[in-house]
Order: structure tokens, then C-alpha cells, then sequence
């Protein structure tokens, strides 16, 4: 059965806004961080053509790459925080033979990352949804443009690459607390039976 609450005159229900969030990772503080944008997926369709017509079934999930904003202070040195993230995920400058060997991994790059976490909160600073990024790793920084012609502040620009995300939220009015809804502690068969006959997706 339909929720017919009234979403406007309801004193329960509130919006998730745009400007209530945390992002959390190593290294960078949280109060730098001026923008972030969600994960987002895509399921790859996978073709099949039969006379003149074209059939697609669902194939790959591909996490799309998160972008984040920050400023860049004289201290903390924003800057230098990401150029030593940069090496300790094994880039090496190439000044020797033997440097030049050396390359990176993603098990050092995922080291140097950590493990991001971005949170949305209520009006009263209470978690209400948790993305949590798996395997991410830095695959781009860029560190602005100086211009004579403003005075505006120095942003940096990072994208990070990964394999998965988790997803908690689906809180109530009465425990706004964020739950499990896809979660690697999960067990993946029953949840998926569970969210099948959550949705009506069961063949009767």
C-alpha cells in the first residue's frame, strides 16, 4: 500500500541537502573539502541483434570516478599532502636507472588513499547516509591555475578511481541512524533474496 503522507506539510520529513556532508580520508582535513561529488554506476548493456531487431540484456557494473574539491591552504599544505600521497603510491622520479624501475601498485596506491567515506548528515549533525569507497585509489589531481586578474582562493581537484562502493542509510524519523543496505559484511545470496521480494522481483 502507497505512503500517502503529504511530503510538504509533514513535520517529519526532511530533505537530504547539499550542503550537509562530511567527506573522510587520510591525510586531508575534513573542513578543506569544499565539494564532492556521490558515486554513480552504470550497467554496461550487452547487445544482441536478430533480423531487425536489437535485444539488450544487462552486463558489467562500472563505479564512476568521484571528483573532489578542496582549497588549498599554506598550512596544512594541501599540495604537499597529495604529492606524498602520489609517492607513497610508488611513483618515483625518474632521476636513476634504478628509480626508473620502480612503479606503482595498487596495493600501495589503496594504502596511501585510505579508505574515503562520504556522509550526509540531518539538521542536527546526525549521520543519515554513509557512502564508503573500496580499492580507491588517486588517478588525477589538478592543482588550478594562478591568474594575475583574481583574487579568488587556490583550489585543488582530485578524482578517485575504485572498484565498489557501500551504501548505508534507509534510516527512520525515530533512528535516523544510518543501516546496512549494501554492505560487504552482508551476506550477498540472502540479501539480494531479501531485496528481490522486498520489490515484487519474485516470480510467483
Amino acid at each position: 500500500m502507497a505512503d500517502k503522507t503529504n511530503f510538504w506539510s509533514s513535520t517529519t520529513i526532511d530533505p537530504k541537502r547539499s550542503f550537509r556532508w562530511v567527506l573522510v580520508f587520510d591525510h586531508i582535513p575534513t573542513y578543506v573539502i569544499t565539494k564532492v561529488g556521490k558515486p554513480n554506476f552504470s550497467v554496461t548493456p550487452v547487445k544482441h541483434n536478430y533480423i531487425a531487431h536489437e535485444f539488450k540484456y544487462p552486463g558489467r557494473v562500472t563505479w564512476e570516478d568521484v571528483q573532489v574539491t578542496l582549497v588549498d591552504p599554506v598550512y596544512p599544505d594541501a599540495s604537499a599532502k597529495i604529492v606524498k600521497m602520489l609517492q607513497a603510491s610508488g611513483y618515483a622520479i625518474p632521476g636513476t636507472e634504478a628509480d626508473a624501475s620502480i612503479s606503482m601498485t595498487k596495493k600501495d596506491s589503496n594504502l596511501a588513499v585510505g579508505v574515503p567515506s562520504i556522509a550526509q548528515l540531518d539538521g542536527k549533525g546526525q549521520q543519515i547516509e554513509r557512502w564508503t569507497l573500496h580499492n580507491a585509489w588517486l588517478s588525477k589531481a589538478d592543482f588550478g591555475a594562478l591568474d594575475y586578474a583574481t583574487e579568488d582562493m587556490l583550489n585543488v581537484q582530485l578524482t578517485f578511481t575504485y572498484d565498489w562502493a557501500e551504501y548505508e542509510g534507509g534510516g527512520t524519523p525515530e533512528e535516523p541512524v544510518p543501516v546496512p543496505i549494501m554492505t560487504n559484511e552482508q551476506p550477498q545470496a540472502a540479501t539480494i533474496q531479501k531485496y528481490k521480494e522486498e520489490m515484487g522481483a519474485t516470480n510467483t
